[in-house]
């Protein structure tokens, strides 16, 4: 794993590029993925251009997709715990902080321990764990046929797609009124919409990516728009998702990062321009003078809530600047702005020591899926040299993986470096 640690840590310079043949995207424009970037990537390799340690992380990349091609494709139907309408197409999970009451019998209602998770909600009795899977598998398997053409990743990319969203018998009902659930609480809870938020990080450009592949057709990408739709609407129009609207923590941004990609993905300019000024306004409530996130700062993992948050923020921000709308320059009336909110975790990155707050230990790794935006955005500033200072600073372990995932995944010319 030191060669991958290594590249990814150098600048991206001196690319000769080797005019290719490459695929036209025949869907939807990507969400969060630069095109122009997944062209240069996909020239270098149709060219073999690749060095030793490029070619260790592609080859870990298509390592990845050939797992995934011998799992079974995930789906809602396979929980052993059931929703109120029992109803296995509706899409179940527990709240993660929420434990049984040793103070009553049956335990009844569920109290919350803010930070700990309780290790019975992240199991396969629910959705959670399974929603994952198939969206970060979707993905890795898309990626990986846009860049080598191995048709066996679309065809498996494909069926997951439909066997999670489309198959009448399989197929996850489009909204997530049970989702977040407390045991001992009969009410939808507007924070289990946060469970949703995969689906346009990491499903969007997958089906972009494989809309030239004979595996998805027409006719799969109507009733998926559709499904889309319908999910959109829930988001918007329900009761739960009208007050997911109105949270002003993480899941709020969270809420609005999702509007904003499903509405860029499918043309809704006008729910697409709502869902990013909210978000601007946003700033205004979230941030305080010195860009500390006031809602996250308060809880146990102060440092993680602080990155997640922002990682939606930043989201958002790429996602209204495809569209033509500036975001990362821009300050609200009372100088909150994204490079504020970045700066306040600065200090962290270098010294732990420095966080003010208490939290349940800091990890370095939690800011790079916001400072590699930044980075991204402006390549010669101080967000780039921490970027790479926290690479290097990484001990080899485990969360490499997830790592290379990530920057795979948002970022996949980095496979360029030199």
């Amino acid at each position: 794993m030191t060669l991958l640690i290594r590249w990814l840590i150098r600048s991206i310079t001196g690319l000769t590029l080797i005019a290719v043949c490459l695929p036209v995207f025949a869907g939807q424009s990507l969400v969060l993925m630069d095109k122009a970037a997944l062209d240069k990537v996909k020239a270098r390799v149709n060219a073999g251009q690749l060095n030793d340690s490029q070619t260790a992380v592609y080859d870990y990349l298509l390592a990845r997709a050939d797992h995934i091609l011998q799992q079974p494709n995930p789906t809602v139907v396979n929980k052993t715990l059931l929703p109120p309408t029992q109803s296995k197409h509706d899409y179940l999970s527990i709240s993660r902080y929420w434990w049984p009451d040793p103070a009553k019998e049956d335990g009844l209602p569920w109290i919350r321990k803010d930070g700990i998770t309780n290790p019975d909600t992240q199991t396969d009795a629910v959705d959670r764990p399974r929603i994952g899977r198939m969206a970060t598998g979707v993905k890795t398997l898309a990626l990986g046929y846009y860049l080598s053409g191995k048709a066996e990743y679309a065809d498996k990319a494909a069926g997951m797609l439909r066997t999670w969203f489309l198959d009448e018998a399989t197929k996850m009902n489009p909204h997530l009124k049970f989702a977040q659930s407390v045991p001992g609480n009969p009410n939808s809870r507007r924070s289990g919409i946060l469970d949703g938020r995969l689906i346009p990080e990491q499903v969007l450009d997958s089906i972009t990516l494989l809309s030239d592949s004979e595996y998805w057709s027409e006719k799969d990408d109507a009733a998926m728009n559709q499904w889309l739709r319908e999910y959109l609407d829930w988001l918007t129009q329900s009761k739960v998702g009208k007050q997911g609207a109105q949270q002003t923590n993480n899941h709020g941004s969270w809420y609005r990062f999702q509007v904003a990609a499903l509405a860029y993905y499918l043309d809704d300019k006008a729910l697409l321009s709502e869902a990013v000024e909210a978000t601007k306004a946003s700033l205004a409530s979230q941030l305080d003078k010195s860009g500390g996130q006031s809602h996250e700062l308060s809880r146990t993992r102060s440092f993680f809530y602080s990155c997640f948050n922002l990682k939606a923020l930043t989201s958002v921000a790429v996602v209204a600047e495809r569209a033509g709308t500036p975001f990362w320059d821009y300050t609200t009336s009372n100088n909150r702005s994204l490079e504020l909110a970045l700066d306040y975790l600065m200090p962290a990155l270098i010294d732990p020591e420095a966080w003010p707050h208490p939290t349940a230990g800091i990890k370095q790794s939690d800011i790079l899926a916001a400072l590699i935006e930044a980075k991204h955005k402006y390549p010669d500033t101080q967000y780039a040299t921490t970027f790479d200072q926290v690479l290097q600073s990484l001990t080899i372990s485990a969360e490499h993986s997830n790592i290379l995932q990530l920057i795979l995944s948002r970022h996949p010319e980095y496979l360029l470096l030199e």
